[in-house]
Formats: structure tokens, sequence, C-alpha cells
């Protein structure tokens, strides 16, 4: 079963944007930030992140 990672997000103007939530095989997660690009995604950030909840 494949758990939702991330989501993809549209402004009014400008590229979509995608973030998703890589697990660690060391524990916590990676956040990768990209762009659509018209032909594909482009990292823009990436980040280790430790702590995770629902709001």
């Amino acid at each position: 079963m494949a758990d939702a990672n991330g989501f993809v997000y549209e402004s009014i103007r400008g590229p979509k944007w995608k973030v998703e939530f890589d697990r660690r095989s060391g524990g916590g997660f990676e956040r990768v930030e990209a762009v659509w690009t018209g032909c594909g995604w482009r990292v823009t950030g990436r980040e280790v992140v430790t702590t995770m909840r629902r709001i």
C-alpha cells in the first residue's frame, strides 16, 4: 500500500510546485521541493525533517 507523501499546488500565476516527504533509513524524513519546468520537475531545495504531525 502506498502512502501519500506530499502535495502539488498552483498559484494563480506561475508554475506548479511540489513538496514531497521521503522516509530516511536512519529515521525522519527528507523534504524535497520542486518546480514544474514544463518538461519535468526541477528540485529547488531539500532538507532533513525530524518530526512531522498533521494539523
